[in-house]
């Protein structure tokens, strides 16, 4: 059997995906009292949103501005849940714990404002600091001037104007706001901004235009769920199951519309749908809206759903209607969460999509959720994957998965996880790539790029095994992907 060939370089580009995933939270509080949501999100409005918060008087007004607030910084929106909403509303009840000093909740201060915005620091000087992100013991109610220093880039993917962003809070949690500091903390609450479409727009009543009014569309699409239709063979797959926040996962997938009829045009836009019904049989979520496609070579269009489940089998249905008609149809698969919350190693099932350059991988259409893929946008990237994971010999690939769960020596207080990817053909491998060591719980699993032009056309499948030793586990996931001939 001839000698299976090196994979290329491990991938960098997903340990953004890492810097994304949401730390365990605390539960979030319910709708912000319009009084008070101006004091909390000082930090994390832009100057234009801060002036006009500042001029709404009607109730109603300021309580659409929350809504719009949190949809523009929905880093997933083709996605039931808003991660950077859960993650602020987290932030705030840790605050509320852990900052509140005479007279002012501790989501208020500016140390809770920081945390809300930027989350944790890497280091912290004044204070005995606590591990697992309670920051400090703060029950005596004994406070001390303190440091917080973020170092640069952030997790979040922020970049300061020195090498590190120092914050000097006092013994009431403020910090000096001016210079340096107000450029990079306003540059970091813009970079927050993902969907900018969407606006505080006046209606001709003078009020802000509802949310809901802005986004529209997929309502028809909506109703094939309850109704369906075959007009036209519409196909579905998931393609990325990731853990998200309060335990459950974001899970995407792709919707394939067939080529025109002879003499016809593809559409340009289609409206799609989505359900998720649990092992009882419960509906847990559902979604509608509009969306561009993209085109596929053999004539046929695609566009990308996407929702977050909890752990579990469900069985999701995706509608599909063509613009300008009634011709509808759906696709129901079977979708298993794994539980990436429990104490036992798990991996996410293995992600397969074509390198490309950084304007391809971003939204075609910058901030637009009418993009074909904007249920794959992943913090500050968005994903391209292929229906089918079917490549062109021309393409280059990349691999990725997320570990969770390594459990952790107790005398050296770290974990030891080891992954491996292999490529197989008819069941024998033919590529092999480095074993990556990795000393914490979670972890990304990432090969690439890898160029398909030394591969012959045909079927291939990549396997991830994933070993940790202090638990003597070993577990493998693995993925079908497909060479087309030139």
């Amino acid at each position: 059997m001839a000698r299976a060939h090196a994979l290329g370089r491990r991938s960098l580009l997903p340990l953004a995906i890492l810097a994304t995933l949401p730390a365990p939270v605390a539960s979030a509080p319910g709708e912000v009292d319009t009084r008070r949501f101006p004091k909390v999100v000082r930090l994390l409005v832009v100057p234009e949103e801060a002036a006009l918060l500042k001029e709404l008087r009607d109730e109603k007004d300021r309580l659409e501005f929350q809504r719009i607030f949190w949809a523009r910084r929905d880093p997933t929106p083709g996605t039931a849940a808003n991660e950077l909403e859960d993650a602020v509303r987290a932030a705030w009840v840790q605050a509320d714990e852990l900052f509140a000093v005479p007279g002012q909740r501790g989501s208020e201060t500016g140390c809770g404002q920081v945390l809300a915005l930027l989350g944790r620091p890497q280091e912290m000087k004044g204070l005995e600091v606590r591990m697992e992100y309670d920051l400090r013991d703060a029950r005596d109610g004994a406070r001390r001037p303190e440091e917080w220093t973020f170092r640069s880039p952030s997790a979040a993917g922020d970049t300061f104007t020195g090498a590190d962003l120092h914050l000097s809070f006092d013994a009431d949690c403020r910090f000096p706001e001016g210079g340096i500091v107000l450029q990079d903390l306003r540059r970091a609450a813009a970079a927050r901004v993902t969907r900018p479409d969407i606006g505080y727009r006046r209606g001709d009543d003078g009020h802000l235009v509802p949310l809901a009014a802005q986004l529209g569309g997929g309502a028809g699409a909506l109703d094939l769920l309850d109704a369906p239709r075959s007009d036209f063979p519409l196909a579905a797959e998931a393609k990325l199951v990731m853990r998200g926040t309060k335990g459950e996962a974001l899970v995407a997938g792709l919707a394939r519309f067939p080529p025109p009829a002879t003499g016809g045009t593809a559409p340009a836009r289609v409206s799609l749908a989505v359900r998720a019904v649990d092992a009882s049989g419960q509906t847990v979520v559902s979604a509608a809206w509009d969306s561009f496609v993209a085109p596929l070579p053999e004539g046929s269009v695609m566009a990308s759903w996407g929702l977050s489940l909890k752990p579990g089998r469900h069985q999701v249905t995706v509608a599909g209607l063509l613009p300008d008609t009634t011709h509808g149809s759906t696709h129901t698969l079977d979708v298993d969460v794994p539980d990436f919350t429990g104490a036992a190693l798990i991996a996410s099932p293995l992600v397969v999509f074509p390198d490309e350059t950084a304007p391809a991988v971003a939204a075609a259409i910058p901030g637009d959720p009418r993009d074909p893929f904007a249920s794959f946008q992943v913090g500050a990237l968005r994903l391209r994957p292929r229906f089918g994971n079917v490549f062109a010999a021309s393409d280059s690939i990349r691999v990725v998965a997320t570990m969770h769960g390594a459990r952790v020596d107790s005398v050296t207080g770290q974990a030891s996880l080891r992954s491996r990817f292999t490529i197989l053909k008819d069941g024998k491998p033919v590529a092999r790539g480095a074993e990556d060591a990795f000393t914490t719980p979670d972890a990304v699993a990432s090969v690439g790029p890898i160029p398909l032009a030394t591969y012959a056309p045909g079927a291939y499948v990549v396997r991830l095994d994933v070993t940790d030793a202090v638990a003597s586990q070993t577990l493998r996931q693995e993925v079908p992907f497909e060479i087309q001939k030139p």
